[in-house]
């Protein structure tokens, strides 16, 4: 059963897809003849794999994974444990945070180290290949992850060995991310509710595809599979909790949230890791967050400020922070025609209202604090890039907090629809995505 899911994975459309891309720009040759599951030949072993792949590929399920029955050129060292090594210290050299992972000396040549000796059987190998070179941003990310991840179990005192696995499960995490249409990743693109399970499927289909080889412990497969579940039970795919998320995915999940800051250009990745991890405490694991901190903490100051108004920025927090508090009056509303199960549901998501809201009091976003700077005529710039990064991190949670109430209302409520005025909040929410 194991391996016919793996096998439908690689073969999914969008990993074809990009096989047929990776063939346009280098060469990629059948390492063996390609059988379908009722044992035809689709193409011969030892043939050079062109633009037409995809289109005599699709329709069919095959015998075997499709990335254990391709590879580059001999002749093309593809993605190596060197080029892995090269990949980091160039991440070291563009993030200033990064960097501060192995200062030069003997530090820094041990977390290299530990990247480059990941082991990388030839479908890995094709898989960060196809990331390379089709999907540059999953590569870099999992770059910045083994980097991480490599950091925090030398901090924790823990031999090279231990680092290394822990670089291989940070490198290879996303690799589920190549079964997912290019389309559905693209940060402009809305989606619906079924539109975004593939996302969600994607910690399973990395899990499974890296199970597959003995190179790496079980216990790697295990923490790609949990990389998005969160220690408050509100991460996914099966919402666990607390001890039942592996400490090897507790890691994950923490370095998963703090690399993504730096992913692409955003404004002051920084400033926004040091908010979400004090907005999303109880989140993530205790005893790693520290850490972080210490890096932060680390950074010199950044010589210019955000120029988002502090008047617009004040707009966007009242805004804000009036559709939270009228999540509220929409599960008020709703309960009383709701199971027990629905009802559940709407508590749990009261229950990290009340949490942002908490948030909001504690860094002083309250009715008469943003009047009185609203008031002010004193420019500011350290409180302009708060505010504003203040407005981003609840922004994105509450489209976090809409996103999981989709997921967890699916699975409690039997199919009913969601009652009308939570649909409605949850429209407005999402609306959110629309004006970013």
């Amino acid at each position: 059963m194991e391996q016919s899911t793996s096998t439908a994975a690689a073969e999914s459309p969008a990993f074809l897809r990009a096989v047929t891309q990776l063939a346009q720009q280098r060469t990629v040759m059948t390492s063996r003849a390609i059988y379908n599951h009722q044992g035809i030949k689709l193409l011969e072993g030892g043939v050079q794999v062109d633009a037409g792949l995809y289109d005599r590929l699709l329709s069919h399920r095959l015998a075997a994974p499709l990335d254990e029955s391709v590879d580059g050129d001999p002749g093309d060292p593809g993605v190596t444990g060197a080029a892995l090594r090269e990949a980091g210290e160039a991440a070291m050299a563009r993030w200033p945070f990064f960097a501060l992972l192995g200062p030069a000396g003997r530090v820094r040549s041990m977390l290299l180290q530990a990247v480059e000796a990941i082991p990388l059987p030839r479908p890995v190998a094709l898989h960060l290949a196809l990331a390379r070179e089709t999907r540059p941003a999953v590569f870099e990310h999992g770059i910045l992850m083994a980097l991480l991840c490599a950091h925090l179990v030398h901090e924790g005192g823990a031999p090279i060995h231990d680092m290394t696995v822990a670089a291989g499960a940070g490198l290879l995490h996303d690799l589920g991310m190549l079964h997912i249409a290019p389309e559905l990743l693209d940060a402009g693109t809305r989606l619906s509710g079924d539109e975004r399970r593939p996302l969600y499927a994607h910690p399973l289909t990395g899990s499974m595809l890296i199970e597959r080889f003995h190179e790496y412990p079980s216990v790697v497969a295990r923490a790609i599979l949990e990389h998005h579940e969160l220690l408050d039970g509100s991460g996914y795919p099966r919402g666990l909790a607390g001890d039942a998320i592996s400490p090897l995915g507790r890691m994950l999940l923490l370095c998963e949230v703090v690399t993504a800051m730096f992913d692409g250009e955003r404004e002051r990745p920084e400033l926004r890791v040091s908010l979400l991890l004090r907005v999303g405490a109880r989140r993530f694991d205790p005893s790693l967050v520290p850490s972080i901190h210490r890096l932060l903490r680390a950074l010199p100051p950044p010589a210019d400020d955000v120029a988002a108004p502090i008047a617009e920025s004040v707009a966007r927090l009242r805004a804000l922070a009036e559709l939270l508090n009228r999540w509220h009056e929409a599960a008020q509303a709703a309960a009383p025609a709701l199971v027990a199960a629905g009802r559940a549901v709407l508590k749990s998501m009261a229950d990290q209202a009340a949490a942002l809201q908490r948030m909001l009091f504690e860094a002083g976003v309250t009715p008469v604090q943003l009047d009185f700077i609203a008031g002010s005529s004193e420019p500011d710039a350290l409180l302009r890039t708060k505010l504003w990064a203040l407005a981003g991190e609840l922004r994105w949670n509450l489209l976090a907090s809409a996103n999981q109430l989709r997921r967890c209302w699916r699975a409690a409520s039997g199919g009913q629809p969601f009652p009308a005025a939570v649909a409605a909040w949850l429209d407005e929410v999402e609306a959110l995505d629309a004006k970013a």
